[in-house]
């Protein structure tokens, strides 16, 4: 038996391999008009990438695709495809920062979950 998982392309929500590995998804979804779930997962990643800058090469253009993330999610009729686009490309630049990929996804299951 192998402790090794290959993933082609991305991979979003849990994953877990090996002798007592567990992998939990964790419930995001958004309420009622008002919450401030997304707000507050944005502030959270910011302050990862602040934090994590030395290890993401490319943290200015992350802080500017969170701010266009976070002005397309204010509009009336946000851009579905563009607002996934935006945070696959978040989640590519953060990728050598497992807590930053962490928060991302978190970003991004809050987004998925405004069309449900």
């Amino acid at each position: 038996m192998s402790n090794e998982l290959n993933i082609g392309g991305n991979s979003y929500g849990p994953n877990a391999v090996g002798r007592g590995a567990r992998a939990v998804q964790r419930d995001v979804t958004i309420g009622a008009a008002g919450d401030d779930r997304l707000p507050v997962a944005l502030a959270k990643l910011r302050h990862l990438v602040d934090e994590h800058e030395a290890q993401i090469p490319e943290a200015p253009r992350v802080r500017k695709d969170i701010d266009s993330l976070e002005r397309e999610a204010q509009q009336a009729d946000p851009d579905r495809e563009g607002l996934r686009d935006i945070v696959k490309r978040i989640l590519a630049r953060v990728a050598a920062v497992g807590v930053v990929v962490a928060a991302a996804n978190d970003t991004r299951e809050i987004v998925e979950s405004l069309f449900s």
